[in-house]
């Protein structure tokens, strides 16, 4: 392929006060290009370079050593007509930030592929995907794949990540390196491919701090929390003494009665979860 061959060689709910909010269920999350069909450039040779001196994909920030946008003229897309090489002259990457909530998880899909580059020698396109705190690795092996400039074989991928802030920067790095007897500089310039990027908001697992009172008679011991006998109570009780904080949920506890009467009641935090 002559497109690499220049590259490389110029490179060398019950108690719904406690509850927490869920969010809509799969809502889509705003991406800017997300297939990368915008880019305001010619593809003289099938592909146009995106570096830090030339930030010409809309809505992507361009780092490292650089990413190629291809044109369907030099391979197939997964969708569109173009799609992403995180290799320009050696491993480079693409952001974006995008808007998030914090505490909500995220599922990052995408279509990946690698550079079926005839000079290099076919094995894996290794990369990063990065989101909040969470950083994925994945991989596509052109090797055993067998893919070619026309029938790319994309497999879909999905990143998932739990947002600690209201924007988060999503990253897609290359962590392919010039291995192997290929010419100098030319696998380096041949990497994981890209494609058709989708973000949505995951359903939220919804925990509710539930208190329960004992309604099976007077018992001796601890009644097992799974018992059919507890009761829940709605809303947050008032007395310190009952407060969540102050006991290990799941683990009954018994209070006395007050003055002469005798006796006491057994008590439970249990926490139920739902989407």
């Amino acid at each position: 392929m002559k497109k690499k061959m220049i590259l490389g060689l110029a490179a060398a709910a019950v108690a719904a006060p406690l509850a927490l909010a869920a969010s809509p269920a799969n809502a889509a999350t705003a991406l800017t290009n997300a297939s990368f069909e915008d880019a305001a450039v010619t593809f003289p040779e099938g592909y146009s370079v995106v570096d830090e001196q030339h930030q010409t994909l809309p809505g992507w920030t361009a780092g490292g050593a650089g990413v190629d946008i291809v044109d369907k003229a030099l391979w197939q897309a997964d969708e569109g007509s173009r799609s992403i090489d995180l290799n320009a002259y050696d491993a480079g990457s693409i952001s974006q930030v995008i808007e998030t909530v914090p505490g909500q998880t995220y599922n990052v899909t995408f279509a990946m592929s690698g550079n079926p580059d005839a000079n290099v020698v076919p094995g894996p396109k290794t990369m990063n995907v990065t989101g909040a705190n969470t950083t994925t690795p994945f991989a596509y092996d052109t090797a055993a794949a067998q893919n070619t400039t026309e029938d790319m074989k994309y497999k879909q991928e999905t990143f998932s990540f739990a947002a600690t802030a209201t924007t988060t920067p999503l990253t897609f790095t290359s962590t392919t390196n010039t291995t192997g007897p290929s010419p100098i500089g030319v696998s380096a310039a041949a990497g994981p491919v890209i494609d058709d990027v989708a973000v949505t908001a995951a359903p939220n697992v919804v925990k509710t701090k539930v208190w329960h009172t004992w309604t099976g008679g007077s018992v001796a011991t601890a009644p097992a929390s799974t018992d059919a006998n507890w009761h829940p109570t709605s809303g947050d009780p008032q007395s310190k003494l009952h407060k969540y904080e102050n006991h290990e949920e799941g683990v009954p506890y018994y209070v006395a009665n007050n003055g002469n009467k005798g006796g006491g009641s057994w008590f439970l935090w249990k926490t139920t979860t739902s989407s």
